[in-house]
């Protein structure tokens, strides 16, 4: 077992394992991302992952707010670099947290379908947008 942390991050139209170290953190630092904690087991991940994954980095909103996928269980044993920027603990799946130089900035908990979750995102580009 090697220590490199192990994500899933998606890229175009497809996911692929990258691990953290692989990962370039000083887009972390600068520009917000949209961490997307997930669990396999989960009935609403899979459906976000039907109705939304594919989509998402088509959009002119992945540019601004680019998504990384991230086990629950790699989350709660703090094995991503993002952990202690939460401002409070992630206790289900899925949860999307909006994060800009480790600062939680917005968080939608649950899913139940695409439009609301887009309701949820559109305010998180507001964030995005005042601070500029």
């Amino acid at each position: 077992f090697s220590s490199r942390r192990r994500h899933t991050r998606y890229i175009g139209d497809w996911s692929s394992d990258v691990c953290s170290s692989d990962l370039d953190t000083t887009t972390h630092n600068d520009s917000p991302v949209l961490i997307y904690i997930y669990s396999p087991e989960c009935g609403a991940c899979r459906q976000f992952d039907r109705e939304v994954g594919p989509i998402y980095e088509k959009t002119a909103e992945s540019l601004a707010l680019p998504l990384e996928r991230v086990l629950i269980d790699e989350w709660q044993a703090d094995r991503h670099q993002l952990v202690e920027c939460a401002s409070a603990e992630v206790i289900g799946t899925p949860t999307f947290l909006q994060i800009r130089n480790c600062q939680e900035l917005d968080r939608i908990t649950g899913y139940s379908d695409a439009e609301l979750f887009w309701l949820g995102h559109r305010r998180m580009m507001n964030r995005i947008a005042s601070e500029q």
